[in-house]
């Protein structure tokens, strides 16, 4: 139940629209009973033979019957008035009853248009409020969370489990709307008509919808299940499209194929069964209602035989049972789509239910401009109950000086410049800007100071403009070539068929390497940070690729504070200062040379790196120079 309500808060904002078209559905289904309600009088009137009434007329008529012992107010005669018809309308009957019928449906069929439609539009519209809240909840969410939930599993839930959620909404309301008065009224009709049926029905209507309730419960935890092995079918799909290079290039399109079909085939066990569930019930209801009219005809005929039961009241009970059980159908179909679409809200719920774990505190400030420094105070990170990536991390940037973090793999260099924007926050000690503890500052004031260019380039699928410029429409189109211009994009933008407007497709694939990372240099250049990260920006670029990014970061980095990651330390000489980092602490500090001298952790990297070039190019030079004095002048 309280999944259903939380449902109606997102409907609530809707409710008028979705009132008005309910009432409209009701009342066309309403219209649907009452014509039942008039098929006494058509059949005792109109359609009986001549010669049956005259026969009817010259035979004895039996004592009536005694009194049934029901309230006045169920008496027929009292609340539906005796419809006498003269001769030629009787004889015209063929002509009024087919007008009356068009009529009748024509209203109903005007109300069903404009019921359903109201209906499915409010419906419409609470999973357009939905999906935006979810998908704003899961951008809120901090890197934890987009760690343990694959995209393909997020997105099944905000595509996927929203749209279930969307035929409940729409066809399935409507549906069940335009229904379900109808049951009380053809009860209420039956009653009236013949009590003793109406007793009958009431025996035969438990029978029908227990089953269907039992196998509901069973159809949710199927329909749940079958989500999350949907999930693992879009995460998959998702990772052999992204990586599609890898798994051609290793020729693994067997070995995906495999894996897809082994996650098909789950996903297929988990919805037959949840199909089965689905198919017994109406199975059920056909069996109850199949036996429920044997047992009515054999009643019916009894009473029929004895002059208990008159061939109107026959008619109006057998019609109205025969709507009323097919009512039943329908609202078991509608169960079986709630409960999948319950099982959904719950995933989706799940969702919105999460707060991440990075948000702003309570009383949060905005955070001034960067003034003197940025200082990591005695800074632990571990994730979890895992040991700490980080330990006991001392370390101040003034500003305007460009640090460059040096390490092997795992040394924790890019967990310490995710507390920077926040990505994470310390187990212990804190960050801060000019003594602003990050934690306290509010997040949007701190990251609009902070500028990131990572070696992972990432662009949108839109225009080259709409990329450098990034959500800020506002921007004139001559900042933007100023940022692409000192950042070494123009020579390449300009060469685009319809230049700073062309498409760059999706991830711009349509983009070398080192055209998308200059392109999110003049996406950082445009922000015009005051703190600025780099991580590994240049090492998957080649010589002449790196070289103009080099030249591109020099423009970024003029000016800034910076912390940067690099592998290849030609990329840290001019660094202020040079940070070695290993197994989460800090090692060692200062400029290229101080750290050369000192014989430490940089100075093995180096050796590593560049000793075997450095003892080449040595001995390049003693060759030349062996062959310059052979060599007669």
């Amino acid at each position: 139940m309280s999944v259903l309500w939380r449902l109606f808060r997102y409907v609530r904002p809707h409710l008028p629209t979705m009132i008005l078209g309910g009432l409209l559905l009701a009342t066309a289904g309403l219209l649907a009973s009452l014509v039942v309600s008039t098929m006494k009088p058509l059949v005792d009137d109109v359609l009986l033979p001549q010669t049956s009434r005259v026969e009817e007329a010259a035979t004895p008529q039996p004592a009536p019957e005694k009194e049934s012992g029901l309230p006045a107010v169920f008496d027929i005669q009292r609340w539906l008035p005796k419809i006498e018809l003269t001769e030629g309308v009787r004889q015209k009957a063929y002509i009024f009853v087919p007008l009356v019928m068009i009529l009748a449906f024509l209203v109903r069929a005007v109300f069903l248009y404009f019921g359903t439609y109201w209906v499915t539009a409010g419906g419409i519209k609470v999973i357009r409020d939905l999906r935006a809240e979810l998908y704003a909840k899961v951008l809120d969410q901090s890197a934890p969370f987009f760690r343990d939930n694959p995209s393909g599993a997020i997105l099944s839930r905000l595509l996927s489990d929203v749209q279930r959620l969307q035929q409940v909404t729409t066809t399935t309301l409507a549906n069940a709307v335009r229904v379900a008065p109808m049951v009380p009224l053809l009860l209420l009709l039956i009653l009236v008509f013949d009590w003793r049926m109406s007793l009958f029905a009431l025996v035969v209507l438990p029978v029908m919808v227990y089953p269907t309730l039992q196998l509901g419960k069973r159809l949710r935890r199927a329909s749940r299940r079958s989500q999350e092995a949907l999930g693992e079918v879009a995460n998959l799909t998702g990772e052999a499209v992204s990586g599609i290079k890898v798994v051609q290039s290793f020729a693994m399109e067997e070995f995906e194929k495999r894996q897809f079909a082994g996650a098909l085939g789950r996903l297929l066990g988990i919805d037959l069964k949840a199909a089965r569930a689905a198919a017994l019930a109406p199975a059920v209801i056909e069996l109850v209602g199949a036996v429920a009219a044997a047992a009515l005809f054999f009643l019916a005929g009894r009473a029929i035989a004895s002059g208990g039961l008159d061939a109107g009241n026959f008619t109006v009970v057998l019609t109205g049972l025969g709507l009323l059980f097919a009512a039943i159908r329908r609202l078991t179909r509608c169960n079986v789509e709630a409960q999948t679409a319950l099982a959904a809200a719950q995933r989706v719920f799940e969702i919105l239910d999460l707060e991440p774990e990075v948000r702003d505190a309570a009383g949060a400030l905005e955070l001034p401009p960067m003034a003197k420094e940025l200082r990591f105070e005695q800074v632990e990170f571990a994730y979890g109950n895992a040991e700490p990536v980080l330990r006991g991390i001392d370390l101040t940037l003034t500003k305007g000086e460009m640090v460059a973090l040096v390490g092997p793999s795992g040394a924790g260099k890019t967990t310490l410049i995710n507390l920077i924007p926040r990505f994470i926050d310390p187990t212990s000690g804190r960050v801060t800007v000019d003594g602003h503890d990050l934690r306290q500052v509010k997040l949007v004031s701190l990251r609009n100071q902070i500028g990131l260019v990572t070696q992972e380039t990432i662009l949108f699928d839109g225009s080259v403009r709409s990329n450098i410029a990034y959500g800020r429409s506002d921007i004139p189109l001559e900042r933007v070539v100023a940022a692409a211009r000192a950042a070494n994009a123009d020579e390449f933008i300009d060469k685009m068929a319809q230049g700073y407007d062309t498409p760059l497709g999706e991830k711009g694939t349509r983009l070398s390497m080192g055209q998308r990372q200059r392109l999110s240099i003049a996406r950082a250049l445009l922000k015009d940070p005051p703190i600025l990260i780099l991580d590994e920006a240049t090492s998957a670029l080649d010589s002449e690729s790196e070289r103009l990014v080099q030249q591109a970061l020099d423009h970024l980095l003029e000016g800034r504070t910076s912390i940067v990651i690099a592998h290849r330390l030609s990329t840290v000489r001019r660094a202020d200062r040079i940070v070695s980092m290993q197994a989460g602490t800090i090692v060692e500090e200062g400029t290229h040379r101080e750290l050369l001298s000192a014989g430490g952790l940089y100075a093995h990297l180096y050796e590593l790196q560049f000793g075997d070039e450095e003892e080449d190019d040595k001995e390049e030079t003693e060759a030349q120079t062996a062959v310059e004095v052979e060599t007669p002048g």
